[in-house]
């Protein structure tokens, strides 16, 4: 019977202005509790860990999968256990939890696993894709409104984030009710702007206010309270409202929305 752990393949991004880990079956029957000891750190210690607890004979491959963090498949008699090279490091109480899941599918074991690749994502390496960045535009230059943002606002301390002219959207029969004016993706460092603000009709401070906001995502992270992951937190809020163009931004993107959705490049 096969157990896995899949983490869910996508890029977490914070949206711009306008804008439980799964049950598995058990692997094996369980033979006796998980054996306390300290953290294990390398495969051999965790290898032997895993198999006090399992009745079957077991081998570890360890992983650098982006997706299935833990699963495992029989091979003749032998069962073969595979896990994200994350959990050769991982607290004891953690390797618990994994022994507890692997042995008997334990639900409360899931998720706290869940939690523990949640906060561990970074280690998760992403498939490289080369991004081609697009700064120029008809109207608007964001690698000038990038460098004129970062240094009067971020003493130009956002080297590392690189920016881009979002794609042009799929043509719609129906009028699009939402857009996202702009994305920060944390994991690649990169700002995504919508094409729609490269008009004429779109001021320069409202675009490079919509850059300030991205970079906010950049100098203040999410904060998480239990499963809930706040992409706008106190600090962010009150360093954006502390722009001065704040008011004006809001303002104008209230008053020009209906523009902004008829947008079609």
């Amino acid at each position: 019977m096969q157990l896995a752990f899949d983490f869910p393949n996508r890029t977490p991004s914070a949206a711009g202005p306008a804008t439980g880990a799964p049950t598995a079956a058990p692997a094996a029957a369980p033979v006796q509790a998980p054996v306390s000891g300290r953290p294990p750190r390398g495969r051999s210690r965790l290898l032997k860990r895993i198999q006090r607890v399992l009745t079957t004979p077991t081998d570890l491959v360890v992983t650098d999968n982006r997706r299935t963090m833990i699963s495992t498949r029989h091979r003749g008699e032998l069962l073969e256990v595979r896990l994200h090279h994350m959990f050769l490091d991982a607290p004891d109480e953690i390797i618990e939890e994994l022994l507890s899941y692997l042995a008997e599918g334990n639900p409360r074991a899931s998720r706290r696993i869940g939690r523990y690749i949640e906060d561990n994502r970074h280690r998760i390496k992403e498939r490289s894709r080369r991004v081609m960045l697009r700064t120029g535009g008809a109207h608007h230059d964001l690698a000038e409104l990038f460098d004129e943002v970062s240094q009067t606002y971020f003493a130009g301390l956002t080297d590392d984030v690189k920016i881009t002219w979002g794609r042009l959207p799929p043509r719609r029969r129906r009028r699009r009710r939402s857009i996202r004016l702009g994305t920060y993706t944390h994991d690649s460092q990169l700002i995504r702007i919508h094409p729609a603000l490269d008009q004429a009709s779109v001021p320069h401070f409202f675009v490079a206010f919509v850059v300030f906001h991205e970079l906010l995502h950049h100098v203040v992270p999410a904060t998480r309270t239990g499963s809930r992951i706040d992409h706008h937190p106190a600090a962010f809020k009150q360093r954006e409202r502390a722009h001065p163009d704040y008011e004006r931004a809001l303002l104008w993107e209230t008053t020009n929305l209906d523009a902004l959705l008829r947008f079609r490049g």
